[in-house]
């Protein structure tokens, strides 16, 4: 099916909505299922949308099934991390970085493969297939696999808050403006990193693609030695610190015009970004207590709004203005969480 661009960003808008509403009413869901069985419908459902997607050839009922896969992948994120958050508590020390490095992973060897697909000359359709099929299959055998998994924990060493009281919900939208503030600098990074190599510092699209990867690249290493530091230093510090090398570096790229200090610069921000958004999403299911889909659905959603609308946000500032304009909003939101680390209780 060939769409206008116009039109194919519409019916990507609707993968955005499909998140946001599971993710704002994954509460009411909780209630009525158990996480696990919500990993399982939201995977199921994801891995189902992938495989449809190349043969549809009706717009409208493209953007149903795109809207289904957004309500998949929010169901599945939330519950995930819930997961996890119950997980980390139940063992008693920080292991949220290391389920977010395996994400990191995947989507690396994500890229890698369908990359080789396309390279032997597979059709689209073979591609999406084999990646929802392979989604299916995992989340299939990750379900029974956990059937023995005791949900029942009292979090260690945090004090729960009731998201149903006021200095409760205040707290959980306070980490959700953190979650928002990172995630908008991070998915502004990963979409407008490399044009800003290319466009303005007049880098090669190779050389674009190699900042690219040194952002993703660190990032991944800075989630999976995260935990270790986490449990060393506190989270605190690693929300404080890793903010400010974050300001630091992007502070770096658009003031020194240099390709090798771009590249240099690019990695320390995916390092220092790593473990902001683990750490945040640690601390709402610590706080949330037993309660932690609902503490977990207000920040996640909240986060991956700013996700959503970082790139977006950035490219209207760019048109404009400039592009070096436009990523200085990203040392202010940078900056912005550091300030707001004072204002935290001890995570």
């Amino acid at each position: 099916m060939n769409l206008e661009k116009g039109t194919l960003g519409l019916v990507l808008l609707c993968f955005a909505l499909g998140a946001i509403v599971l993710m704002t009413n994954f509460r009411r869901l909780s209630q009525q299922c158990s996480c696990h069985a919500l990993c399982l419908f939201g995977s199921v459902g994801f891995g189902i949308a992938l495989v449809s997607v190349p043969h549809v050839a009706n717009v409208y009922l493209l953007a149903l099934i795109v809207f289904m896969a957004g309500a998949g992948f929010g169901t599945l994120d939330v519950s995930m991390n819930t997961e996890a958050s119950l997980l980390e508590r139940q063992i008693g020390h920080h292991i949220m970085s290391s389920f977010h490095a395996v994400f990191s992973i995947g989507n690396l060897a994500g890229a890698f493969v369908v990359g080789q697909l396309l390279n032997f000359g597979a059709a689209l359709a073979v591609c999406l297939g084999v990646t929802g099929a392979i989604v299916m299959v995992l989340s299939v055998a990750a379900y029974f696999g956990v059937q023995g998994y005791n949900q029942d924990t009292t979090p260690i060493g945090a004090r729960t808050i009731s998201a149903d009281r006021i200095e409760g919900r205040v707290y959980l939208y306070f980490l959700g403006a953190i979650s928002f503030l990172a995630l908008f600098a991070e998915g502004g990074m990963m979409d407008w990193s490399a044009i800003y190599i290319v466009g303005t510092l007049h880098g090669t699209e190779s050389t674009g693609a190699y900042g690219f990867a040194a952002f993703a690249a660190t990032m991944t290493i800075g989630r999976l030695v995260g935990d270790a530091i986490t449990n060393r230093v506190g989270p605190t510090n690693v929300l404080r610190f890793g903010a400010i090398i974050c300001a630091v570096s992007v502070a770096a790229l658009l003031s020194i015009d240099s390709i090798s200090i771009a590249l240099i610069a690019l990695g320390g921000c995916g390092f220092g970004v790593a473990n902001i958004v683990p750490a945040v999403f640690a601390a709402a299911g610590r706080a949330g207590g037993s309660a932690a889909a609902n503490a977990m659905s207000i920040v996640t959603t909240m986060g991956y709004s700013g996700l959503l609308l970082g790139p977006a946000v950035l490219g209207l500032v760019a048109q404009m203005s400039t592009l070096s304009v436009s990523m200085s909003l990203l040392v202010l939101a940078f900056s912005a969480i550091v300030v707001s680390t004072y204002y935290l209780r001890d995570l």
